[in-house]
């Protein structure tokens, strides 16, 4: 029966894109796609919380009545990304009811139409039995998603960002699908479990290829650094939407991905498989939330957060990784707990973030934070839940981000006792240098963007949002402080889940423990707000605020965001490296110049060091290859001729 319904969800998402791209635009339709979209989800919303919560488990072979392998299949793993996919797309369908209007009638229906697509196929993967249906809705996403981004213009920049993106994922694609490839002498078939009975018989030379394949893989997909340059691109310049869907579930695929070869198929893991994924994830962590302090444009500031969070995600993994290797299941259990708990818990902060955005560009026409300000009188329901993300991604406690970094530094802590290391202290105080950062780059935005004064017209002059963007972005707030007061609901679950990825007879220890305190911890501060609100006096005074002599404050009289990041930025003055130029007019008169002009632009190392080489000698081979192309019919006959001879030399001597 279970197996019947998924075979709805999907079908119904597939008719939705169908129904969007051919039925007209009036108040019917446009009331009933995202409507239609919504009850899609709830309906997968309910198999995923079958299979994730009860261990339901989904087996659907279709390879014999079709000239390819497809299979469909699920079990607990399956079933959490399935309830992320899902439990995103529901606020984000909402969101989009009224985020959609401003387009034309032409863009309303690619959008809804694409957005059904894509968000198929990230349930494809995550339900995918075989390597067919894997690849297919791995690479449907990358498309589908660019498609998405289009919709919004096609202009010189966002065509050059766009075709990043597109060259990057699709080379993530070739390293995934060779590491499927290299099952092909040891399985009979390309499905999971037939890679997942062979992969004990494979050599140790293979084990550790396929790892690093698979790494640099769904590692491109995710953001890790140095492979993350298409993140800021791509999900700065899509639709708010699209953005969330992007952050806050495409990445996860990724993640999920590598925990289903990694963990279920190859297991067995060798050591330095987890410092390496430790190294590469602190190293994420840390330069991620690096770029975003000294971004001031939201989303390319919420986007180059989305990399610090991947970074804490796969440190964890990649203790988990080390735990398991020396036979330490316990451990590895709580470290890939914490993994998933924070993956469960970046989805929905991260959603609320790009979902605020949205609504932020929605009501005042502009994303740059030095144009905004004062915006919480104007907007509180938007100010309030985007509070609530702020809060829960700096680490707050009573919101979720916090219990997830708590379990992260458990882990740390576990590996700092069991092997004393020089290296495992720097590693706990890189996470916290991480947490540190993301509380004072999350001040800067949230200060900046909700309180103060006007810094624009703008900011002075907002529309409010529709009802239906408020309640969005309040249904994820909601789920934020759900799951932080109340770890347990989904703590214990997903401890299950690790059980069942790593061999473990035992529940850790620390998740009972945090389950039961996050609950007294929130009595208590209630109940101190509350004795503190029946002490205070009920006089007050309100004065203006001294403005140096002058008549009032104005908007100009405001830290800038840039102001605010400049301590931190002249601290890390070796990461960001900027390009300043500064020009005087008469260039002859430095200290009574007539006017000055001042240009600062930075661009991260790793453009400078590793890409823009590689783009410059791809650019100058393609010079030389140009030579080739004559135009000269006698010239391409000859060129086919030698590669026959060629061809034949080879074969004759082989």
């Amino acid at each position: 029966m279970i197996g019947l319904l998924l075979i709805l969800f999907l079908s119904s998402l597939l008719f939705l894109a169908v129904f969007a791209g051919l039925a007209g635009q009036g108040r019917w339709t446009r009331a009933f796609v995202p409507g239609f979209l919504i009850c899609s989800l709830l309906l997968g919303l309910g198999i995923a919380g079958s299979c994730f919560l009860n261990g339901r488990t989904i087996n659907l072979d279709y390879s014999g009545h079709l000239p390819f392998a497809l299979g469909l299949s699920m079990d607990r793993l399956s079933g959490f990304f399935l309830l992320l996919i899902c439990g995103l797309g529901i606020p984000v369908a909402l969101f989009s009811a009224s985020y959609a209007e401003h387009y034309t009638r032409a863009n309303w229906k690619w959008y809804w139409s694409l957005v059904a697509l894509f968000i198929l196929s990230m349930v494809l993967v995550v339900v995918a039995s075989t390597i067919f249906a894997f690849m297919v809705g791995w690479e449907l996403m990358t498309l589908l998603s660019a498609g998405l981004i289009l919709i919004e213009g096609d202009g010189e920049d966002r065509r050059r960002s766009l075709f990043l993106y597109l060259v990057m994922m699709h080379a993530g694609a070739a390293a995934v699908f060779a590491s499927f490839l290299l099952f092909v002498p040891y399985a009979p078939a390309l499905t999971l479990a037939a890679m997942r009975a062979a992969a004990g018989s494979l050599p140790a030379h293979l084990r550790v290829v396929i790892f690093l394949l698979s790494f640099a893989g769904f590692g491109m997909k995710a953001g890790l650094v140095p492979l993350h340059f298409w993140l800021p691109k791509a999900h700065g310049i899509a639709p708010s939407p699209v953005s969330a869907l992007m952050s806050a579930v495409m990445l996860k695929i990724a993640i999920y991905g590598f925990i289903r070869l990694t963990f279920d198929i190859l297991g067995t893991p060798q050591i330095w498989w987890g410092y390496l994924i430790v190294v590469v994830g602190i190293v994420t962590a840390v330069l991620g939330i690096l770029y975003a302090l000294a971004e001031h444009t939201l989303k390319r500031l919420l986007a180059y957060s989305s990399v610090e969070n991947i970074g804490l995600i796969f440190v964890a993994l990649g203790l988990a990784l080390i735990f398991e290797a020396r036979g330490l299941p316990i451990l590895a259990a709580l470290s890939l707990t914490a993994a998933l708990f924070h993956t469960l818990n970046h989805a929905l902060f991260k959603g609320l973030l790009f979902l605020g955005a949205g609504a932020v560009k929605h009501t005042t026409g502009t994303l740059d934070i030095e144009e905004l300000g004062g915006l919480l009188p104007r907007l509180p329901g938007i100010g309030i839940s985007f509070l609530i993300g702020c809060a829960a991604i700096a680490g707050l406690p009573l919101l979720n981000g916090f219990v997830s970094e708590w379990l992260i530094f458990k882990s740390l802590l576990h590996g700092s006792v069991l092997e004393p290391d020089p290296a495992v202290p720097l590693l706990i105080g890189a996470v916290a240098l991480t947490s540190a950062l993301a509380c004072a780059c999350f001040v800067k935005l949230y200060g900046i963007t909700f309180l103060g004064r006007p810094r624009s017209d703008a900011a002075k002059y907002v529309v409010a949002a529709p009802e239906n963007m408020n309640l969005a972005l309040v249904m994820i707030a909601a789920a934020c402080i759900l799951f932080g007061v109340h770890p347990g609901v989904a703590l214990h679950p997903l401890s299950v889940l690790a059980g069942t990825m790593i061999p473990n007879p035992t529940s850790p220890p620390e998740i009972a423990s945090i389950s039961r305190m996050m609950p007294l911890v929130a009595a208590a501060i209630a109940l101190l707000v509350i004795v503190v609100l029946l002490l205070r006096k009920p006089a007050s005074r309100s004065v203006n605020t001294w403005a140096c002599g002058l008549p009032g404050l104005t908007g100009r009289m405001q830290y800038t965001a840039t102001s605010f990041s400049k301590p931190l930025r002249s601290v890390f003055a070796a990461v960001y490296r900027p390009e300043r130029k500064m020009d005087l007019e008469p260039p002859d008169e430095p200290y009574f110049p007539v006017n000055i002009s001042y240009r600062s632009v930075r661009t991260t190392s790793f453009e400078k060091t590793l890409y823009r080489p590689i783009v410059d000698g791809v650019v100058a081979v393609a010079r030389q290859l140009r030579r080739l192309h004559t135009g000269n019919i006698q010239t391409y006959l000859l060129y086919i001729f030698l590669v026959i001879l060629s061809l034949l030399v080879v074969l004759r001597f082989a």
